[in-house]
């Protein structure tokens, strides 16, 4: 299956396609979909999780922080 895709502008409420010798004569498919904003405009309406998971700290663990890969992987393993 063949597909084409453009993004183009409304106007007057109408579209106009000039499709490929391929397409004629044949059943297509036309599904319009609002195009989405540029990446820049969603940048600028993102909004930042930082903190979201604060409900969750251990203040009394944050000075452990540091060195808490070395103690995970110095420990010995309880599973064998």
């Amino acid at each position: 299956m063949e597909a084409i895709r453009t993004i183009q502008t409304v106007e007057n409420g109408q579209v106009c396609l000039d499709l490929p010798e391929q397409f004629w004569g044949q059943e297509v498919e036309i599904i319009v979909l609002h195009a989405q904003p540029d990446m820049s405009e969603q940048a600028s309406t993102r909004k930042s999780l930082r903190g979201c998971l604060k409900q969750y700290a251990k203040p009394e663990l944050m000075s452990q922080e540091s060195s808490a890969w070395l103690s995970a992987v110095s420990e010995p393993d309880e599973s064998r």
